[in-house]
C-alpha cells in the first residue's frame, strides 16, 4: 500500500496476451472529464519483466470488448505508469471465482493475479503510451482530498458561535442580600 499511486519509470518486459482481462464498463476520460459517450473497457494484460516476474499492466481504454487483437505490441517494451491497487467491490456484486471470467466490474487485482500467475501489482500506463487504434492510456483518476479550509471554517465558526452564546445568554449572579448593613 505504500507504493499506491507512485510513478513507476522504465517498466521493461514483454506482454503476454494469452490472458487479457477487461475491466468495465467504463467511460473514456478526456482532459480529466468523462467524454459522455458509450462506455468501453480497460484492457489489462500480464507483462513478463526482465527479471522473470510477472505483473499486470492496465494498457488503457478500448471502446469495445473484442476477441480481436487491438494495438498489441510485440517484443520488449519499456513503459511508464502508476501503481494501482484493487478497487472496492461494487455494492451487491459478487466476486468472480478464479478463472471463470475475463471481464471484471471492478479492479480485483488479487483474483486477476492468481488467474494470470502474476504478482498482485497493477501498473496503469500514462497517456504517452496510447497506441493509435489501440488502447487509450492515461485514464487514471487521482483524487486528493484537501479539506483543511473546510475544517478551519467549521471549527472557527463553532468557536465564535460558542463565544456569542456564552456572552449573550450568560447569567448574571443574583445580588447577595447584605445582612450587615
Amino acid at each position: 500500500k505504500q507504493w499506491y499511486q507512485r510513478r513507476v519509470r522504465g517498466v521493461s518486459g514483454v506482454y503476454d496476451y494469452s490472458t487479457e482481462f477487461y475491466l468495465g464498463p467504463r467511460h473514456e476520460i478526456v482532459e480529466y472529464r468523462d467524454k459522455g459517450e458509450p462506455g468501453g473497457y480497460h484492457s489489462i494484460v500480464p507483462m513478463v519483466l526482465e527479471s522473470g516476474e510477472r505483473i499486470l499492466v492496465d494498457r488503457g481504454f478500448v471502446s469495445t470488448r473484442t476477441d480481436q487483437p487491438i494495438g498489441q505490441l510485440s517484443g520488449k517494451v519499456t513503459q511508464v505508469g502508476y501503481i494501482r491497487h484493487a478497487e472496492g467491490a461494487v455494492f451487491a456484486s459478487l466476486a468472480p471465482a478464479v478463472g471463470t471470467t475475463q471481464t471484471y466490474i471492478w479492479r480485483d487485482t488479487e483474483v486477476m493475479a492468481k488467474c494470470a500467475d502474476t504478482l498482485p501489482v497493477t501498473v496503469e500506463l500514462i497517456s504517452q503510451h496510447t497506441i493509435p487504434g489501440g488502447p487509450i492510456a492515461g485514464q487514471t483518476r487521482l483524487s486528493v482530498y484537501n479539506k483543511h479550509v473546510e475544517y478551519v471554517i467549521t471549527w472557527w465558526g463553532m468557536g465564535i458561535a460558542s463565544l456569542f452564546f456564552i456572552f449573550r445568554f450568560r447569567r448574571k449572579p443574583k445580588s447577595i442580600p447584605s445582612v450587615f448593613k
